[in-house]
């Protein structure tokens, strides 16, 4: 019996969501996100042709996380100075057990929230929760996005924005609306 073919390549990230189990998946013209609870799967398909924006937004959870092994590093490494003999060891390899959980934490980089956009909804890819895994998720990608929509050089990108109108992000520098349907109030 001849071997099918696989449609699908697992892409990087691994995330939990609610109890479940997160994955992408890279089919021929879409993303596949699949949600796994052990009894049930749900998939939600993004078409490379209808991604508008992919963003990434770095968090600070992974700080949180740090400062967490970090108390508890601290608090049973305090408790075993105090001790001798066998309570002592053990508060150690507990520390010492944080300590490796914050070091892995460290490793792991910076964490982030990476979207997708497309014109109906923006969702969030709860499998890529690091700087790191989000770059390499969009390196894998980004030829399929440019193939199915094609790409824009930098150089046309480029000439696009200088035409634009820039708006002002400050509203002070924000020229005034005058409105033709309210008169100025006049003070006497």
């Amino acid at each position: 019996m001849a071997k099918t073919q696989k449609i699908y390549k697992r892409l990087p990230g691994r995330g939990l969501a609610a109890m479940q189990n997160v994955r992408l998946y890279r089919g021929p013209d879409h993303l596949l996100q699949l949600s796994s609870t052990g009894f049930s799967e749900a998939y939600k398909r993004f078409y490379f042709r209808d991604v508008q924006a992919i963003t990434i937004q770095k968090t600070h959870a992974g700080k949180f996380v740090n400062g967490f092994w970090a108390l508890l590093v601290f608090i049973f490494g305090l408790s075993a100075s105090g001790m001798s003999g066998g309570a002592a060891i053990a508060m150690w390899i507990i520390a010492g057990f944080f300590g490796l959980c914050l070091l892995g934490n460290t490793i792991a980089g910076p964490t982030c929230a990476c979207y997708i956009r497309s014109a109906v909804q923006t969702e969030r890819l709860t499998p890529v929760n690091r700087i790191r895994t989000a770059r390499r998720l969009l390196k894998r990608i980004r030829p399929f996005i440019d193939e199915q929509q094609g790409a824009v050089a930098r150089e046309d990108l480029l000439v696009r924005m200088a035409g634009a109108k820039p708006t002002p992000t400050n509203p002070v520098d924000a020229p005034p609306v005058i409105s033709a349907e309210t008169p100025p109030s006049q003070t006497a």
